[in-house]
């Protein structure tokens, strides 16, 4: 039998994931209980639909593979490498249309966004500098 401390952490747990699914579906995020993608929307072929977590992932490593972008690691480096280490790495994005990638960083409490260009490695713009 669980004691009364410990229903109530799984309590809470549980009213915070229900808000977390709240805030993502009023955004268009739906969860699912596989991030993998499947036939249809976001599988083989098709868009990246709702609830994708891994559709930036996939399109990011099938554009290294065909050669369209550089490793990621190569490109985080450079941009760091611009950053003067000052700065923390958050987080990026990929957007396959462009074969770009957009890197967040935390410096000195601000944000940072660097959008570099996957194919040359150069940087195409800051935000937040």
């Amino acid at each position: 039998m669980q004691s009364a401390y410990a229903m109530t952490i799984m309590m809470k747990k549980r009213l915070a994931i229900l808000a977390l699914a709240a805030v993502l579906a009023v955004d268009g995020i739906s969860i699912t209980a596989s991030a993998q993608p499947g036939p249809g929307p976001g599988g083989p072929g098709g868009s990246p639909g709702p609830g994708r977590f891994r559709s930036d992932q996939d399109a990011a490593r099938r554009a290294m593979l065909e050669g369209n972008v550089m490793p990621f690691s190569v490109l985080k480096r450079r941009v760091e490498a611009q950053m003067g280490g000052d700065a923390d790495y958050l987080g990026s994005e990929f957007i396959p249309e462009r074969n770009r990638y957009r890197l967040k960083y935390m410096r000195d409490r601000n944000v940072v966004w660097v959008d570099v260009d996957g194919r040359t490695g150069d940087i195409i713009g800051w935000a937040g500098r």
